[in-house]
This record gives C-alpha cells, sequence and structure tokens, in this order.
C-alpha cells in the first residue's frame, strides 16, 4: 500500500507575521533614506553657502586691495595731482565724469542702507590685476598707439593708465611734468616676432614718448549692490556693475551686505575707528574696510516649523522667514596703496 505525504500550505499567521516584519524593515529603510536626504540637502546647502559666501569676499577684496591704484605715480596712495595726469577721457564723447575721473573722484564711496533689506552699496576706483610693460619700438609723442607685451587681458573699448616708472621725463606744452596718460582702447593687433607683442591703439595722442620704463594698467569702475534677481523668484543676489553698465549676478542668495570704513583719524595711515559711510566726513581717509555678507541657501533645507536663528550685524535672534540657511561671512580689508604710508 502507497502512503501519500501530507501536504500544507503557509498559514494566514505566517503571512501576516511575514508582512508585520517586511514593514518594519521597510519603515527603517524609508527612514534611512529620508534622514540621508535631509543631511545631504543641508551639507549640500552649507556647501552652497560657504563656496558663494568665500567666493563673493574674495572678488570684493581683490577690487578694494587696487582700489587708487596708480602704479608709481600717486604720493601716498591717495589723489594725485591732476596737473601729472593727461586724461585723453575728457574729449571722448562717452565720458561719464561719474565713473572715469580717476584722478579727481575718491578711489572709495559708498552709500548706507538704501539697498534692499536696508543694504549697503560700495563703488570702487582702480586698477585690474596685471599689468604690461611698454616695449620697444617706443611710439613717438603725439602718435595714438603703444606697444605692449602679448601677455595681458586688454581689449578694445577699455580704459587704461599708462604711467612712467622710472628716471625718464617729459612734460606737456603748458610745462607741467606729465607722468602718466589715461587713454581709452580703440584697437588691439598682434606684432612683432611671431606676434609677441600687440599694438594698442589709442583713442587720442600720447602725451610722450613712453619708454621701457613705463607700465600700462587696465582701469576699472565698479559697484557692488543687493538686487533682487527677477528670473529666480525675486531671490536676492550681490550684483557687480563695471563701468555703469556691464552688470553681473556675482552671488545668487547674497541677502545682505554691511560695510564698515576704517577711518585715519590722526593721519598716521592706520585706521582708529570703523564707522557706516553716511559717517564718513573724507573718503580719502579710509584706509580699511570691513564687509559682511549674509548669504542663503537655494533650497528651503529646514522645516518651516523650525527656522534657522542667527545674529547678524549685531542683532541676535534674528528668526529666518523660511526653510532656507544662512551664514555670515566677513573680512577686514587693508588699502594696500593707502594703509602704513606716511
Amino acid at each position: 500500500m502507497k502512503l501519500t505525504r501530507r501536504q500544507s500550505g503557509i498559514s494566514m499567521v505566517e503571512v501576516m507575521i511575514s508582512l508585520v516584519v517586511g514593514l518594519i524593515l521597510l519603515g527603517g529603510i524609508v527612514q534611512i533614506y529620508v534622514g540621508s536626504k535631509t543631511t545631504y540637502g543641508f551639507n549640500n546647502a552649507l556647501a552652497e553657502i560657504q563656496e558663494n559666501g568665500r567666493f563673493a569676499l574674495e572678488t570684493i577684496t581683490q577690487d578694494l586691495r587696487l582700489a587708487n591704484h596708480w602704479g608709481c605715480i600717486v604720493p601716498n596712495g591717495k589723489t594725485g595731482n591732476e596737473n601729472n595726469v593727461n586724461n585723453t577721457l575728457l574729449t571722448w564723447s562717452g565720458y561719464d565724469d561719474d565713473l572715469h575721473d580717476f584722478v579727481g573722484n575718491e578711489a572709495i564711496t559708498g552709500t548706507d542702507g538704501d539697498g534692499i533689506n536696508g543694504s549697503d552699496t560700495i563703488t570702487i576706483m582702480g586698477s585690474k590685476p596685471n599689468q604690461a610693460n611698454v616695449e620697444v619700438p617706443f611710439q613717438p609723442a603725439a602718435t595714438a598707439s603703444v606697444i605692449s607685451g602679448a601677455v595681458n587681458s586688454i581689449e578694445a573699448a577699455d580704459i587704461i593708465l599708462i604711467a612712467r616708472c622710472g628716471a625718464n621725463y617729459s612734460s606737456n606744452a603748458t610745462g607741467t611734468a606729465v607722468e602718466a596718460d589715461i587713454h581709452r582702447v580703440e584697437s588691439i593687433s598682434n606684432t612683432g616676432t611671431n606676434g609677441n607683442q600687440r599694438d594698442i591703439g589709442l583713442f587720442a595722442v600720447k602725451s610722450q614718448e613712453f619708454l621701457s620704463d613705463a607700465v600700462i594698467i587696465e582701469l576699472q569702475t565698479v559697484t557692488y549692490s543687493i538686487e533682487q534677481n527677477s528670473q529666480s523668484g525675486g531671490r536676492p543676489s550681490l550684483w557687480r556693475t563695471e563701468f555703469g553698465n556691464d552688470r553681473q549676478e556675482l552671488v545668487a542668495g547674497a541677502e545682505n551686505m554691511q560695510i564698515l570704513y576704517g577711518i585715519d583719524a590722526d593721519n598716521d595711515a592706520y585706521p582708529n575707528q570703523f564707522v557706516t559711510s553716511d559717517q564718513v566726513t573724507a573718503f580719502a581717509d579710509v584706509v580699511a574696510l570691513r564687509v559682511m555678507l549674509l548669504v542663503q541657501s537655494s533650497d528651503e533645507v529646514l522645516p518651516t516649523s523650525e527656522p534657522q536663528v542667527y545674529s547678524y550685524n549685531g542683532v541676535d535672534g534674528i528668526q529666518a522667514p523660511d526653510g532656507r540657511i544662512r551664514q555670515v561671512f566677513s573680512t577686514t580689508i587693508a588699502l594696500r596703496n593707502r594703509i602704513g604710508k606716511q
């Protein structure tokens, strides 16, 4: 007689136990995923803020350190004698006194609290990084060109300063010593053997034949301000404007900027006190600046029920209005062309 083995399936109790265990494991996995995603979002937002804040301060610092930079011709790094500079821009149809008067205007000016969120604005007149040397063949006086090395960033429509830094001497028609020219670049062409030089065509003729002791420095007038960007939902950003019209959104999410000016009150070329721009009686006495930026993340990574609380510009316990995280960046910048000079 053949025996048949009894077969049995999974009971309902076993199914229920399996489902409960599976749900517990799945819940743990989901919790780990949500926690990891939240941590990743927070760390990513923090990294974004730190990168933006550091980049903003580095850019502002570079421009401030070159404020009032005139090569070797301006004593004490302050406004020099207008008679020593041949400013050919005065005859240019695009001349704007506020943007192009590098001799008569102060190198640094600012406004206090008139930007969005009560932020400050600062305008800097000075040079750009790097410079070129005048090279042979030297172009005679009363010609509208100068030869420089090939490695420089000067392009057509730039504003340049050509300054004598050696013993060579010249005079203008009135007999006053001319140490430098300010020109607008009209054209750039490669020249010399293998194109290793640049022929810089100028808007107007030079005051003299600049020799090998002369340098060519690109000038700029830049303004930093906090403004809204309509293309990013109205979020505030740090903007850099060159010569009044070349606007660039430098850092998205820069919410506020505060600037203090270090005043040399006793004429020893070191700051005695830091004040807001409306308390500065003479910007020529400013030898250092303190810049403070408040930068927000692009994403809301915190629950709205637990917004961030932070301190800024001497005010504690500020509660963020949204789930974005915020960080404060600050630095003190010495004006190299002014500080420490007697």
